[in-house]
């Protein structure tokens, strides 16, 4: 695996020049993780009686 940090974040320095104009990145809302749960429940229930039916 390659991990890639750039230079701000490896020296802790706020960004200078044109990175410092660009907004930071909004991060979305976390997952249903109850809701995610079931959904894939649900897919793993259907793959195996479609499964079951060969």
């Amino acid at each position: 695996m390659t991990v890639y940090v750039s230079r701000n974040a490896a020296t802790g320095e706020p960004p200078r020049g044109r990175a410092a104009d660009v907004p930071p990145v909004v991060r979305p809302a976390q997952a249903d993780l109850p809701l995610l749960t079931h959904v894939w429940r649900v897919v793993f229930d259907r793959q195996a009686r479609e499964h079951d039916r060969r």
